[in-house]
């Protein structure tokens, strides 16, 4: 039972944790870790630790950070604790700062101009004017209560206040209510869904599929040429006992050497679409965290060759089968 408290608590820390034997096989590394390097525990076990680790420095430079490596031994293994250098976290601090002031100065910049315009010019703007005024302010106001939500959810989820609140919840009726919402707001998508006959409701909080649909789909509208198809697909997946949920775009897609990067905060890929959207790189790692706190996976696959150019996410969550329930039952003890 030590075992797996441990195990939970290091799973969830805010640093990079890997253990090899004595062999320097890799027998285990945290979410954090293999987040670094885009790949999964099951891959890495096995692999020699220094394919990853420098052998004769304390530190590494991962994606153009500086790591410093603890390293803790016990009977059986080797931990090593991999934390960002000061200089480094100032650089994050920095770039934080910097992004959320951009972030924030545009929308407020367009909402005080098109106010004082109105303020000054009241008598002599028409009707339709003044609406396009007040839809200008109106989509930079939602663009910033976005971005105050996103802000609010990478909090909760660093200092793991995250309370999840897991049911059976049925997938296909809540993406059919998020899928309307985002239909509103790209007239020019055509949207469809395609639904495996039984498949079973998942284990989820409600709130948190919702808004990990919300920001899915509106990433596959954003990103998709004008007139581009969205498809959603559920269906059971291939792995026992969990539900399959395909986002496809017919977009630009992305480049394979930015796959691993756009989970990252404050990562947005350059291309000609993202240059006319706006956005903060907030909305994927947001919903690659909530998707691993309710024991899901997410994987991406793209091209960006026409005219088959476009992405396709896909998420992995617990089927609230009798199974599952008994199985998220045991975890919760």
């Amino acid at each position: 039972m030590e075992k797996i408290n441990f195990q939970k608590i290091v799973e969830n820390l805010d640093s990079a944790v890997i253990a090899a034997d004595y062999d320097n096989k890799i027998i285990y590394a945290n979410r954090y870790f293999c987040s670094l390097f885009n790949t999964n525990c099951e891959m890495l076990a096995g692999k020699n630790i220094y394919d990853f680790l420098s052998q004769n420095s304390d530190t590494v430079i991962i994606k153009d950070y500086t790591y410093k490596i603890s390293k803790y031994d016990d009977e059986i293994c080797s931990y090593y604790y991999l934390t960002l250098v000061d200089s480094q976290m100032e650089k994050v601090y920095s770039d934080f700062i910097s992004t959320v002031s951009h972030e924030l100065r545009t929308p407020l910049t367009s909402i005080r101009g098109f106010a004082d315009t109105m303020i000054m010019s009241f008598d002599k703007l028409d009707k339709a004017q003044l609406q396009k005024f007040l839809g200008i302010i109106k989509e930079q106001s939602n663009r910033l209560i976005k971005l105050v939500e996103n802000l609010l959810s990478i909090s909760r989820i660093q200092v793991q206040q995250n309370n999840l609140v897991v049911k059976s919840v049925n997938a296909v009726s809540q993406i059919e209510q998020v899928m309307d919402i985002i239909k509103n707001q790209y007239p020019s998508r055509i949207f469809e869904m395609y639904c495996a006959d039984n498949v079973p409701n998942i284990l989820a909080d409600e709130n948190k599929f919702q808004q990990i649909m919300i920001n899915l789909l509106d990433n596959a509208a954003k990103y998709s040429y004008d007139k581009g198809s969205v498809i959603v697909r559920v269906a059971n997946a291939s792995r026992e006992n969990f539900v399959s949920i395909k986002i496809e775009d017919h977009g630009v897609g992305i480049e394979p050497n930015n796959l691993g990067r756009i989970f990252e905060k404050f990562t947005r890929i350059e291309n000609h679409l993202t240059r006319k959207t706006q956005g903060s790189g907030l909305g994927l790692y947001i919903v690659k965290n909530l998707i691993e706190k309710m024991n899901g996976q997410i994987f991406v696959e793209s091209c960006t060759v026409l005219p088959n150019s476009g992405s396709t996410f896909e998420i992995l969550l617990p089927a609230a089968t009798y199974t599952g329930q008994c199985k998220k039952a045991l975890e919760d003890k």
